[in-house]
């Protein structure tokens, strides 16, 4: 019995240790995440107050994450894309991101703001005209490449507008035959688009990812796990202490 007393004892040590260098791991991470999180926040709201630069500069920076540009050109009002599953105010719908030729003879992908699907889904939106050359200040959007989606489908044949359950800038420009800039331009909230009323822009803004305070505060949480554990397995010490004691 003793010796049974004595492995279970070590057997609780071992596991307790085991959950607080884990806790107290992930409450370390969480912290530094919190650090890099404020550094890039910073960062990329320097970026979003930075004045407008030409596409071609956009192009050729290793970063125009959330760069604001100015672009001059015309949308191909046939060849728009809709990307699904975006949701407004509670409403599913669609992004619109129609095909901009700039001056230059550059495509980027325009996206032009929030389209509500409708009862049928099988019917696709009416996508508004654009007519005669514009010029748009929008910020620069790379999506992230692990991008969720439930299945990867082709893309379909002879449609337009072209539903997409992601962006793929290689697939879409392939299949509109141009060579199209890796990212989109999400157009600034305020702006019309020539005559058409400017639709729903619910971009998401870089303040609105995971804040340091929330990494801060799952820190917090881990610590507390850890100091959990240690003082649930003291109690359990002291508990089996005193039962083992010989009565006086």
């Amino acid at each position: 019995m003793p010796n049974r007393n004595a492995r279970r004892s070590l057997l609780g040590l071992a596991l307790t240790l085991l959950v607080i260098v884990v806790c107290l791991n992930l409450a370390w991470w969480q912290w530094q995440r919190a650090g890099e999180k404020r550094e890039w926040l910073a960062d990329q709201a320097a970026k979003a107050r930075a004045a407008p630069v030409s596409l071609e500069r956009a192009l050729d920076l290793d970063d125009p994450q959330h760069r604001p540009v100015q672009v001059r050109g015309e949308l191909d009002n046939r060849r728009s894309v809709l990307l699904d599953n975006r949701t407004y105010q509670g409403v599913a719908g669609y992004f619109l991101l129609t095909p901009l030729r700039t001056d230059q003879g550059r495509w980027v992908l325009i996206n032009r703001g929030w389209l509500p699907r409708g009862a049928d889904r099988a019917r696709l939106p009416e996508v508004p005209r654009v007519d005669g050359p514009v010029t748009l200040t929008g910020n620069v959007y790379r999506p992230s490449a692990q991008t969720f989606v439930l299945k990867d489908t082709p893309l379909p044949e002879n449609q337009w507008p072209l539903r997409v359950q992601k962006v793929d800038f290689a697939a879409i420009g392939h299949r509109l035959g141009v060579e199209l800039a890796p990212f989109e331009i999400r157009v600034a909230p305020d702006q019309p688009l020539g005559d058409a009323a400017a639709l729903p822009r619910p971009w998401q803004d870089v303040t609105t990812v995971m804040s340091p305070q929330r990494h801060q505060a799952y820190a917090l949480q881990w610590l507390g796990l850890a100091v959990a554990a240690l003082i649930m397995y003291l109690i359990a010490r002291l508990r089996g202490r005193r039962r083992h004691q010989p009565d006086a």
